[in-house]
């Protein structure tokens, strides 16, 4: 069976803002050749995710309290360590759809992070990549740092300006969770990544500023490459170079 012959996008029934087609249409404009489909929402037991839950975010996760005994932590915005989410994602793909030849992608608004051994700590991440890789929406807005003058003015402003407050003054330089045109937008950057993270071996984020998989750190980053709509001349020529066929049928 060809290498990258099949790109399946799947969305938990969580994640409704997200256009599942137009992410498509993209993917395809760029691997045409590839049989692209959209499916049925991803299920699963939420008994089962739960596993994943991170409970203290300075441990990693083998060192993780017992969710049920630990009643001292309380999150925000809940957080799940992406790989062991991966894991169990990956046991309830079909054994015929594990091969290079089939790409799994599934966007969630589940808030998937990594633990660094930099820092000692867990970090939001916006994609986690490998089979399948998860694109996470919540990601997409909480993972990647807003403006530095947004929290130059939340220590200065004090009670003077609210949350709501500083996020018009700042708007158009971040992503919020209303911002549905910008997460699909985005949630393509991370599509491609997930995809090329196949293509390259393993690397699927570029350092050029103008390309899609650009790793932005900054929502503004972000924001500028899903604007700017194109790869890099490397990554362009990476695809280009993908075997070509004749595009498959039952397409998106």
């Amino acid at each position: 069976m060809d290498f990258l012959s099949f790109i399946h996008i799947n969305q938990t029934a969580s994640a409704p803002a997200l256009d599942a087609k137009l992410v498509a249409e993209e993917i395809d404009k760029i691997f045409p050749s590839c049989k692209i489909d959209i499916r049925p929402p991803f299920k699963y037991e939420e008994k089962m995710i739960e596993q994943a839950k991170i409970a203290d975010i300075k441990q990693p996760f083998e060192n993780q309290p017992y969710q049920e005994q630990d009643g001292k932590v309380r999150m925000t915005i809940p957080l799940y360590d992406g790989f062991v989410m991966q894991k169990m994602f990956a046991e309830m793909i079909p054994t015929a759809e594990i091969s290079l030849a089939h790409i799994h992608i599934i966007f969630t608004t589940i808030l998937t992070c990594t633990f660094s051994e930099d820092d000692w700590r867990y970090h939001g991440r916006a994609v986690i990549c490998g089979t399948p890789s998860i694109v996470s929406t919540t990601g997409i807005v909480e993972a990647l740092a807003k403006p530095r003058e947004f929290y130059l003015a939340q220590l200065l402003g004090g009670m003077a300006e609210d949350n709501d407050t500083l996020k018009k003054k700042f708007a158009g330089r971040f992503i919020d969770y209303h911002d549905e045109d910008k997460i699909t937008a985005a949630s393509i950057n991370y599509a491609l990544q997930a995809i090329f993270f196949f293509i390259t071996g393993g690397e699927p984020f570029c350092n050029n500023k103008d390309c899609r998989l650009f790793n932005a750190h900054w929502q503004e980053e972000l924001i500028y490459t899903i604007e700017k709509r194109t790869l890099c001349s490397h990554h362009r020529n990476l695809a280009n170079k993908l075997p070509k066929g004749q595009p498959r049928a039952g397409r998106f």
